[in-house]
C-alpha cells in the first residue's frame, strides 16, 4: 500500500493538491510525460476522512478518447466533487483518492497499456485489476479462459473509414465501393489490430457489398481489397502518408487526427455501413478480474460509479471533457471536439447493447475467432459468459 503522507498533509493543511502529475505507468511502452492539469481548489476537505490503509485498486487504460471517463475523473476532480457523491483526490503522480460520501473508499493507480488488444492480456499478468479496452479483445480473451469479464458498458461507435486526403473520388460509402471495383489493382486498406471491432465491421461492409478481399501476405488471387496488419494504430496515418495504404478503418481520435494534418478525410461512420448490423455498436468497456470481484467488491463498485458519473459529466459538458482529454492526449482541443462528436458515451445496460453485443459475437463466430464456450453459445448464455453488471449502481443496470 502506498502512503503518501506528505501529500495528504499538504491537502489536509493548505485545502488543496497538485493533481495528475507528470508521469503516467505504462506496463509495455514507454512512459510519457502527462501535463499538470494544476492545482485543484476549493475541495472541502475538512470533511473529507482520509484512510492511509485504504484498499488499492489498479486501472488500466488506452491513451484514446474512448476512454475519457478516466480523464475527467482524475483532470476535473473537483468539477466531478461539485456534482457527484463519488470523485477523486490526486495524491501525486498517477495515484488518486477514490472518495465516496466524503470518505476514501480506495487508492487508484492509473495505469497505461498500450493498445486494447494488450489490455485483457495485462489483466491476466496482474498489471491491473480493471481495465478499459476493447469489447471484441475482451470477447475473445474470455473465450480462451482467462479469468476476466466485462462489469460496465462504457463506448459506442466512434470507429471510421478514412481514406487519402488527394482521393477526389470518395465521399462516402458508395463511392468507395465505386471506386474500389473500378481500380484496376487491388485497394490496401489499413486496419490496426485483427481484434478491432473496426476490422469486424469492415469485412462485414466489404462481404454484404460483395467486394472481395484477402489478408496482405494470403492468397490475394482475384481480391479487390487487400486487409493490412498496421500493428497497432500509432502507424496508420505515417502509413497512409507514406502511401503504404490507401485507406484504412479505425477508431478515433486517430481519423480527426489525420483530417487535421491533412493527411487523410474521414468519408463515413463504420456504424453506419451496411448491411446496418452495428449501429450504435459497443466498441469500449470496462473488464475486472474475477479475483478482484471477489476480494475487493466494494472497490469495484465505487469505481464503476465514479466511471458512470464521469460519463454523464462528459455528456453534460462536451467542451470541459475535450478539453480534459486533449491535457491527458496531447491531441489537439479542436480535434477532440471532432473526434469525441463521433462517439457515444453511456454505461446503462440497455436491450440495444445486449442486441450489438451479440451482432459483433456472430460476426466473430462466423469469422471463426473462438474456440472455446462463446463457439457455441446462444444469445443468453454468452452474456453470462463475458458479463457480470452486478456492480454497477443499479439505476445504470
Amino acid at each position: 500500500m502506498r502512503k503518501i503522507v506528505f501529500a495528504l498533509l499538504a491537502f489536509l493543511v493548505a485545502g488543496f493538491v497538485v493533481g495528475c502529475g507528470d508521469q503516467v505507468p505504462q506496463p509495455v511502452v514507454e512512459s510519457e510525460q502527462v501535463e499538470d492539469p494544476g492545482v485543484v481548489e476549493n475541495l472541502p476537505v475538512a470533511d473529507v476522512v482520509m484512510n492511509p490503509d485504504a484498499v488499492s485498486l489498479k486501472i488500466g487504460f488506452v491513451k484514446q478518447d474512448h476512454h475519457t471517463a478516466v480523464f475527467v475523473a482524475a483532470l476535473r476532480s473537483e468539477m466531478m466533487h461539485a456534482q457527484f457523491p463519488v470523485y477523486l483526490i490526486p495524491l501525486g503522480e498517477s495515484f488518486y483518492a477514490l472518495i465516496k460520501d466524503n470518505e476514501q473508499i480506495a487508492e487508484i493507480e492509473f495505469i497505461q497499456s498500450q493498445g486494447a488488444i494488450n489490455v485483457p492480456n495485462n489483466m491476466q499478468a496482474g498489471l491491473f485489476e480493471l481495465g478499459f479496452g476493447g469489447v471484441v479483445p475482451f470477447a475473445s480473451s474470455i473465450d480462451q479462459g482467462n479469468p476476466i469479464v466485462m462489469v460496465s458498458p462504457l463506448h459506442q461507435r466512434g470507429d471510421m473509414l478514412v481514406v487519402r486526403a488527394d482521393n477526389g473520388a470518395v465521399s462516402d460509402w458508395d463511392t468507395f465501393a465505386a471506386w474500389v471495383n473500378a481500380s484496376e489493382e487491388p485497394v490496401t486498406i489499413g486496419f490496426k489490430s485483427p481484434k478491432a471491432v473496426a476490422l469486424i465491421i469492415f469485412q462485414s461492409a466489404l462481404s454484404h457489398s460483395g467486394i472481395s478481399f484477402a489478408m496482405s501476405g494470403g492468397d490475394a488471387a482475384g481480391a479487390k481489397v487487400i486487409l493490412y496488419n498496421a500493428q497497432g494504430q500509432p502507424n496508420l496515418n505515417p502509413a497512409l502518408q507514406e502511401g503504404m495504404i490507401d485507406a484504412y478503418v479505425s477508431n478515433n481520435p486517430a481519423c480527426a487526427m489525420a483530417e487535421h494534418n491533412g493527411i487523410g478525410k474521414c468519408v463515413a461512420e463504420l456504424s453506419m455501413l451496411p448491411p446496418g448490423d452495428f449501429e450504435n455498436h459497443p466498441c469500449c468497456a470496462i473488464a475486472a478480474t474475477e479475483e478482484v470481484l471477489a476480494v475487493k467488491p466494494g472497490q469495484v463498485a465505487a469505481a464503476l460509479e465514479l466511471f458512470a458519473y464521469a460519463t454523464e459529466f462528459i455528456n453534460e459538458n462536451p467542451e470541459e471533457a475535450a478539453a480534459a482529454a486533449s491535457e491527458w492526449i496531447g491531441t489537439p482541443y479542436e480535434v477532440e471536439l471532432v473526434s469525441m462528436a463521433t462517439s457515444l458515451y453511456d454505461v446503462h445496460v440497455t436491450e440495444d447493447w445486449a442486441n450489438n453485443m451479440g451482432a459483433i459475437l456472430n460476426h466473430m463466430r462466423g469469422l471463426n475467432v473462438f474456440t472455446g464456450p462463446l463457439l457455441n453459445a446462444d444469445s443468453g448464455a454468452e452474456m453470462n459468459i463475458i458479463t457480470n453488471f452486478s456492480f454497477l449502481p443499479e439505476e445504470y443496470r
